[in-house]
């Protein structure tokens, strides 16, 4: 494989495949991206509604590893990242959670700018065939990965097939609300971290945490609440959760509500490789926050392990 810029194609423009675009121009290598929405982040992601900014997916991240880290404070440098808080309740861990700037699809737009590869958004790839590439990330969830290699007569080995198959995910409800004032009770920072909690996961305020410029609420709801209610009415799911955070925080002027389901929101379980890989022309790697460690610098690690091994075929 040449390191012409079509050389290898990346599908997906959240964080797996940024740091795999950025790998990859770090060993000479420009990619084709490929991102079927309109921004780039993946479950890292933003919305408007109403006038209203929210990050509505992951609402921060942490670094654990020296190179996530490093990675990050050189975003810091540049003013995509900061650290939005050291800690939630009353009793705060000191450890650092950052967020991006001005929302949290910063970090993977800034990823991406690095590694000057050709981002195409809005682009769905419905057939892998149509890319002059002789390697190919995959960084959507997996079964959406896998999805599009059988429907390209891409389909793994039988031994791959199962392992991916096996990778299950958590669901997550995001309901998003728009306020006339700023709500009461909540934190200085804007955010509630609900562990354990049986209906609600996190609250954020969009306003407090400098995502909106009007006071906007992101009501994450539980994984087994989001399965519970997962077919039923947009109304009745509001309902539910604007009930539930009063416990937590008053907002009585609502002014518009909105939605958004995340089938796939977080694996189940993590497989223990960094990403799997199959075929020649194309050579394929699947990648993304399933494997190598679950979350953001889970699902960074993993791009640029795929990064590598595809690099591998240039050499």
């Amino acid at each position: 494989m040449s390191n012409s810029p079509t050389d290898v194609a990346i599908i997906g423009a959240g964080i797996t495949g940024a740091a795999a675009a950025y790998r990859l121009y770090e060993l000479g290598i420009v990619a084709e991206v490929h991102e079927a929405e309109a921004l780039v982040g993946g479950r890292m992601a933003r919305c408007d509604v109403a006038g209203a900014a929210f990050d509505h997916g992951a609402q921060f991240f942490t670094t654990r590893g020296n190179k996530f880290r490093s990675l990050v404070q050189a975003a810091e440098a540049e003013g995509a990242t900061q650290v939005w808080t050291r800690g939630f309740g009353d009793n705060p861990d000191g450890y650092e959670r950052w967020r991006g700037v001005p929302d949290m699809t910063a970090l993977a737009a800034w990823l991406l700018g690095k590694s000057q590869a050709r981002l195409h958004l809005g682009s769905a790839i419905h057939d892998l065939g149509e890319l002059s590439a002789s390697g190919i990330i995959l960084t959507p969830p997996v079964p959406v990965s896998l999805s599009l290699a059988q429907r390209s007569g891409m389909e793994p080995p039988s031994k791959i097939m199962s392992q991916l198959q096996a990778i299950q995910y958590k669901r997550t409800i995001a309901v998003l609300l728009v306020l006339e004032s700023p709500p009461k009770e909540m934190p200085v920072g804007g955010g509630i971290q609900l562990l354990d909690g049986e209906d609600l996961a996190f609250i954020s305020d969009n306003n407090e945490k400098g995502v909106s410029s009007i006071p906007a609420l992101t009501i994450h709801l539980s994984n087994q609440a989001s399965l519970d209610l997962w077919d039923q009415p947009d109304e009745t799911v509001i309902g539910f959760a604007t009930d539930k955070l009063s416990r937590w925080v008053e907002a009585t002027d609502v002014t518009t509500s909105s939605i958004t389901r995340w089938r796939y929101a977080g694996p189940v379980d993590v497989v223990p490789e960094s990403s799997v890989t199959w075929g020649q022309k194309p050579r394929l790697v699947v990648a993304g926050e399933a494997f190598n460690g679950p979350k953001v610098e889970g699902a960074f690690n993993s791009g640029i392990a795929a990064a590598n091994q595809i690099a591998e075929l240039a050499r």
